[in-house]
């Protein structure tokens, strides 16, 4: 089952954007990205993934208006959302929108300061309806998962060290409901032992909610091959820049040959390429 389908997409940060001089960071040729998979997507810094991750997420509008771009978000399997049309309706359908269908982890934690560990956790699964003392309960749980289990009712988020702040963080994004949980670098501050402690219990979330899918920007390769079902290598690809002479503007781009699903040998391929585990592994961190 689809969970997007994206056809011609380009992305650009210029508001104003003008064909041929605006600079174009990311192009989705084709992405059909499924439901109910953990997809992680990698590449080089700089080349898009937190763009894509905004954008999917709805979180900013880098999309270049485009007759022949296609952007679908499926609910069901015969229930689809148009999310060109979505950016441009009504505000507070677009909030609706990301309440019930998406979650978050960012590079920063962003976690309020005036609010204690348990209310950062909590809140998300708050906003949808639950009482407080059902989201408390249900903190404890996830906290215990991460090894916070020490953390109390009363403990200031400030008093924590940047580690703990990441799992509060990671921990808030997986306790609401959610169709799509979106990680940008969401265990870039973790030891390896806690990274896998916080993918595991994405997983395990995952699993009780039957059918979401969660979409991972990574620069941890191993983590990738480990836990991702689908692995989305953004390829660099340059032009000659029409501002400057001689510039060369670099970009991202995503088509068929990007996507990376394994076999039940472990084997990775892209329909073009195919990699054992522990080479591809290797050909992942190669630019």
């Amino acid at each position: 089952m689809k969970l997007f389908e994206i056809e011609n997409l380009r992305c650009s940060y210029d508001r104003h954007y003008r064909e041929g001089i605006s600079k174009v960071v990311l192009e989705i040729n084709r992405l059909v990205i499924p439901r109910g998979k953990k997809v992680f997507i990698v590449g080089e810094s700089g080349i898009g993934k937190s763009t894509i991750l905004e954008t999917l997420g709805m979180m900013n509008n880098t999309i270049v208006p485009d007759a022949d771009a296609r952007f679908l978000f499926y609910e069901q399997s015969d229930k689809c959302t148009d999310l060109m049309k979505l950016w441009h309706g009504d505000d507070g359908a677009l909030s609706s929108f990301r309440l019930k269908h998406f979650s978050f982890i960012f590079q920063s934690t962003n976690l309020m300061r005036n609010f204690t560990a348990y209310e950062n956790i909590a809140l998300t699964r708050m906003l949808q309806g639950y009482s407080r003392e059902e989201s408390f309960a249900r903190a404890a749980e996830v906290l215990a998962e991460l090894g916070l289990e020490h953390i109390d009712h009363t403990r200031m988020t400030q008093e924590l060290s940047g580690g703990q702040q990441q799992r509060l963080a990671f921990a808030r994004a997986v306790l609401p409901d959610f169709t799509v949980l979106f990680g940008d670098e969401p265990t870039g501050n973790l030891d390896s032992d806690n990274a896998v402690k916080a993918m595991e219990l994405l997983s395990n979330k995952l699993n009780q909610l039957n059918g979401s899918s969660a979409i991972i920007v990574s620069h941890d390769m191993h983590l990738a091959v480990k836990f991702a079902d689908v692995i989305i290598k953004i390829r660099k690809e340059s032009r000659p820049s029409s501002q400057v002479n001689d510039e060369i503007q670099y970009y991202g781009v995503i088509d068929n040959y990007s996507i990376f699903t394994p076999d039940d040998k472990a084997v990775w391929s892209n329909g073009r390429e195919s990699y054992p585990a522990d080479e591809f592994e290797l050909y992942l961190k190669r630019w």
